[in-house]
């Protein structure tokens, strides 16, 4: 009886420490995950990989500099579902991409939406920035008004 029960308290103990690791790892906290943004650059590279995916896009600065951005995305397992694979992502493509920054102000975020020259969209949100068809139908509108961020762009109601 002694044994089952040390048994059932250890396996009680490591499933307890399995979820709280995967609730760690699984964690938005280094997004700002009410600001959304826009960016366009050029891609240097698309990483396609476990356990999330990262776009690493270079983009022109007001002075004619770059700098290279870095953007978190979905596992490849999820990513596949919508479609999205390793050769999704050319380099030298132009993108806009729509992102939630990192709290620190480093360039990159969340991953959002992605708009490609052919005016398609790829979604390789890992649930960190919104990238439903209201979101982007509602930046839609914003970018053809000029705003690159939703905190200068006019309120929307009920979101």
């Amino acid at each position: 009886m002694k044994n089952v029960f040390v048994r059932t308290l250890i396996t009680l103990a490591t499933t307890l420490m399995l979820v709280s690791s995967v609730e760690a790892h699984h964690s938005f906290s280094m997004f700002e995950r009410v600001v959304q943004k826009v960016v366009t650059g050029t891609v240097a590279r698309w990483a396609f990989n476990n356990p999330h995916s990262w776009l690493y896009i270079n983009v022109k600065n007001p002075d004619g500099t770059e700098t290279l951005w870095s953007f978190e995305g979905a596992a490849p397992p999820q990513l596949v579902g919508r479609g999205v694979t390793g050769n999704t992502f050319k380099p030298g493509e132009t993108l806009t991409v729509m992102y939630c920054p990192l709290i620190d102000g480093r360039a990159g975020g969340a991953l959002g939406w992605i708009k490609k020259t052919d005016n398609t969209y790829v979604t390789p949100s890992d649930g960190g920035c919104r990238s439903d068809p209201d979101t982007i139908k509602r930046w839609e509108g914003w970018i053809e008004q000029g705003f690159r961020s939703n905190e200068e762009a006019p309120p929307v109601a009920g979101v």
